[in-house]
Formats: C-alpha cells, sequence, structure tokens
C-alpha cells in the first residue's frame, strides 16, 4: 500500500537519498520524514541518526530563509499574508496567545508553518529567542517523524494524514476524551 500511495515521493528518496530528504524538510516534509524513517526501518538508503540529522539541518536553513523573509522583505511577506488573512490573524492569535510554544510547535499544525514564520520574522521579535526556540521544534519534529516512520511505517502515515487535514476534528475528539475524563475524575472524589 505505502508504494502505491506514495511511490513518487518514494521513488525520489530512493533516487536521491539524503539530498531529496533534505530539500523535503528545508520545504517542511513530515511526510519525507516519515517515509524516510521507514526506509530507515527496512534498510533502505537511510539510517535513522542521519535521517533525523539531515531533517533537522534542512529544516533550520528553511526556516531561517522564512524568518530573514519576513525581517528583510516585510512588505512583500505582509502583502502576501494579507492575500492569506484567515492564516495571518491565526498566527498573530497564537502569538499573542501563547508566545514562544508557537515557536516550538507550529510545525505541528498543517498549514501554519510560512504564516507564522513571516509574522515573527516581520514581528521584531528577538532573532536569538527565535533561533532558540525554532531549533528546539525542529529537534522535537525531526525525531517525532523519523521515529514515527521508524517504528510504525505506513499505518502511521495514514493517520498523520488525516491529523493534519483534520485538525479541528481531531482536537474536538481529543477535548470530548479530556471532558470525559476530568468528569469521571469528578465523579470518584
Amino acid at each position: 500500500m505505502i508504494f502505491n500511495l506514495f511511490s513518487y515521493p518514494v521513488h525520489l528518496l530512493m533516487t536521491h537519498g539524503y539530498a531529496a530528504l533534505f530539500v523535503w524538510s528545508v520545504l517542511e516534509g513530515e511526510i519525507g520524514l516519515m517515509l524516510a524513517g521507514w526506509l530507515a526501518s527496512e534498510h533502505k538508503v537511510f539510517t535513522y541518526s542521519d535521517a533525523v540529522m539531515v531533517a533537522m539541518a534542512g529544516a533550520a536553513i528553511g526556516d531561517l530563509l522564512v524568518f530573514m523573509a519576513g525581517r528583510l522583505f516585510e512588505k512583500r511577506a505582509l502583502a502576501w499574508l494579507d492575500a492569506h488573512p484567515a492564516k495571518k490573524a491565526t498566527a498573530l492569535e497564537w502569538l499573542k496567545k501563547w508566545g514562544p510554544f508557537v515557536i516550538v510547535f507550529e510545525r505541528f499544525v498543517y498549514g501554519t508553518h510560512i504564516p507564522v514564520l513571516l509574522t515573527i520574522g516581520m514581528s521584531g521579535y528577538s532573532f536569538l529567542k527565535f533561533l532558540f526556540f525554532d531549533l528546539l521544534g525542529i529537534v522535537l519534529w525531526a525525531f517525532t517523524f523519523v521515529s514515527i516512520g521508524f517504528y510504525f511505517g505506513h499505518s502511521a502515515i495514514d493517520v498523520i494524514l488525516f491529523a493534519q487535514k483534520n485538525i479541528f476534528v481531531v482536537l474536538f475528539f481529543i477535548a470530548l476524551f479530556a471532558l470525559i475524563l476530568f468528569s469521571q475524575n469528578g465523579d470518584n472524589r
């Protein structure tokens, strides 16, 4: 099944190896990381540790480029964000509400990566603080998605695709589960 669904991406990774993974990581690449992890578990092309390191390097370069684009080309970045008002509003709201946690965890929420990084770059946010929290997020991201592919293979990729594209459904069920758990704990007192 995994070869049918992801035949071209798998072909790219198997043909171009770490170079393809690096480029994929610059552009965001949860599926690429999971596929690389899965290929590492099959002892094809990648090793687990090298896949994680290459993914971290690519993500760091990509994030720095987007952050600096927001910082250096503020008017163009603002025009891009204005063309995506919902993403801009979400990024600004998250930054006000959760600050550095947004930098660490934004890459785990589908469709928020570039708007958040552009907004942070334009905001005058401290570069060193950004770099610290971004690197922390990159490490978590790389280990998480390479590990998912390595340990859970093709079934994990299907779940991640669903979760990313249906984040509000997933959050609803998490909130519902937490509410049920909380109400049961309240009844036990």
